[in-house]
């Protein structure tokens, strides 16, 4: 049973005060609506006036895809894919070493991570590290999974709200 209802001052507070430590300036301001939609025992979505902005995802927030769009000051690791990594990870695919271009910021594992086309650098998938970024950077890893897929274009999340 899904329900979505709207955050108390002391719960809005809270959670704007980690997301903002996260990922710096989030863009909400006193008067906007923070809701969350909750799937029980599922998942969670954070609503801010009415766009899909964040979903809860094993104990971490990730950004949602509507919210990157309209919001890019967001801060969160970014990697950047060659133009054949996007339909396979637009398909669910988790991202491999060999498509990954560019590394903006630094991450370890279990860390949230964007990840943009090289062309215009806009993001279509939020996922995952499963392992750290100076590992790719100094060549140790050179193939096999490198991103957990979590959330894209076009998925449930996307089309949900």
């Amino acid at each position: 049973m899904a329900r979505r209802y709207v955050l108390s001052k002391r719960e809005r507070r809270r959670l704007l005060e980690e997301l903002e430590q996260r990922y710096g300036s989030i863009g909400v301001g006193k008067n906007d609506v923070v809701e969350i939609f909750e799937e029980r025992n599922k998942f969670k979505i954070l609503i801010i006036n009415n766009v899909p902005a964040f979903i809860f995802y094993e104990d971490k927030w990730i950004p949602h895809l509507k919210y990157l769009l309209r919001n890019p000051n967001i801060k969160a690791p970014i990697v950047v894919v060659d133009m054949g990594a996007v339909k396979p990870l637009l398909r669910g695919a988790d991202l491999m070493a060999p498509g990954i271009r560019e590394i903006i910021g630094v991450f370890g594992r279990g860390d949230v991570i964007v990840v943009v086309e090289e062309k215009y650098r806009k993001p279509f998938v939020t996922g995952i590290a499963l392992v750290d970024s100076n590992d790719i950077v100094s060549g140790k890893i050179k193939k096999g999974k490198v991103v957990k897929n979590i959330h894209r274009i076009g998925d449930s999340f996307w089309n949900m709200l």
